[in-house]
């Protein structure tokens, strides 16, 4: 018999009244009043019983060529313990199913929409947009869901109480998963005389999203002050969401051209390596929902576009950056030594204020956790504390 997956705490809504089986269906009626509707073949394809085995796993034994083609329901029950249970032909196999995962894989319309991660747009008139958590605290778990859901919502969070020393900006990091290492690895922005990457130097930076040359940009960013610059240095964030959105409503062939053209981003480091990707600056989910944005003008390749195509994807293009570089849209955000400024590096764009490098000394350690690593930690502590979100469908991001 197949083995019912793990299951929450029960509700309405996780709480199966009754069910029923045709030749090429089996139908749930929920306690709330819904009703799922799952094909034959989709799920005896999904059984994970020890004889099948998971998918989840890996140690997957069932093969869909191993599934007869006409297999149908031929029962379908609830057991005692709440879990629907379907006996199949001509195979006579059976199969259990927890509710909380049938509801959280129900193919209906409403309830994939109900999956759907809808971010909170913000824009810097929102108030209470910057949040602080101590790093100590985040050793409790609720603490730490909260934080994580602020970053998943908001796409940024300040965290407090962290060591101004090297070392700590790790310890931060690990509070969203492993650190990603690149050719960087842990990076010290500090002011130099003969900078590389423009981060190094004083001037003022304009919104961006970093390393858009990759073909997997980095997902969650860690800013951590070790000096703060006395005047000056403030970071600047703008959501990226907002500004598509605005886009979208203001001049929708601009957001079609951005959103579908691919364009390229280069960059050619004096330690021997050219990285180069191709991506559109907006990035859509099979939906057409933003799911995320990659953008730095002054990193911009020579778009590779046909002739006839460069004059209105010049105008978009300018269109998106008079939207970015409107200043209404800025929040502007001083980060003290002992804080990290936490953000979603494929969602909010972010910049910095000019200072003066000769009158005070600004030094920034930066690294980087993934986007897959972000969501594993989430769904680890909506496993353990039986949260419907685990099943919750979240953005892929601006990946290529």
């Amino acid at each position: 018999m197949g083995q019912a997956q793990e299951q929450p705490a029960t509700t309405d809504r996780l709480s199966i009244r009754s069910s029923n089986c045709s030749l090429d269906k089996v139908v749930v009626r929920w306690r709330d009043g819904h009703e799922s509707r799952f094909p034959a073949i989709w799920l005896r394809h999904n059984c994970t019983c020890a004889e099948c085995g998971s998918t989840e796993t890996g140690r997957r034994h069932l093969r869909l060529t191993d599934i007869p083609a006409d297999v149908r329901a031929q029962r379908a029950t609830v057991d005692q313990d709440g879990n629907l249970e379907v006996s199949w032909a001509p195979e006579g196999h059976r199969s259990l199913y927890s509710p909380a995962w049938l509801r959280g894989n129900c193919l209906s319309a409403s309830e994939r929409e109900y999956r759907r991660f809808k971010p909170r747009i913000w824009h810097p008139e929102v108030n209470d947009l910057v949040r602080y958590e101590s790093l100590r605290s985040l050793q409790d778990k609720q603490n730490r869901l909260r934080y994580l859901e602020r970053l998943r919502d908001y796409g940024f969070v300040v965290l407090t109480d962290v060591p101004a020393e090297s070392g700590a900006t790790e310890t931060a990091a690990a509070t969203v998963g492993l650190l990603r290492i690149t050719n960087y690895g842990v990076y010290e922005l500090i002011s130099r005389p003969n900078p590389q990457l423009a981060g190094d130097t004083s001037v003022a930076l304009a919104p961006h999203t970093d390393e858009p040359y990759r073909q997997h940009p980095p997902g969650i960013t860690f800013f951590h002050v070790l000096v703060q610059s006395d005047e000056g240095g403030d970071s600047i964030l703008i959501d990226g969401l907002h500004v598509a959105e605005t886009l979208r409503s203001e001049d929708p062939e601009a957001f079609r051209l951005l959103s579908s053209v691919p364009v390229d981003f280069h960059r050619v480091l004096a330690e021997g390596r050219i990285f180069r990707a191709s991506a559109p600056i907006i990035r859509l989910d099979q939906s057409g929902n933003v799911s995320g944005l990659r953008l730095l003008d002054r990193g911009t390749a020579p778009f590779d576009l046909a002739e006839n195509e460069v004059d209105s994807y010049y105008r978009a293009y300018r269109k998106l950056l008079s939207i970015l570089y409107d200043k209404r849209n800025c929040l502007v955000v001083k980060i003290l030594p002992g804080q990290v400024l936490v953000f979603n590096n494929q969602r909010l764009l972010h910049g910095r204020t000019a200072f003066d490098g000769s009158k005070s000394l600004r030094h920034v350690r930066t690294a980087n956790v993934d986007l897959d690593e972000f969501y594993s930690s989430l769904r680890v502590l909506y496993r353990e504390f039986g949260r419907e979100e685990l099943y919750m469908r979240l953005p892929q991001g601006a990946g290529t």
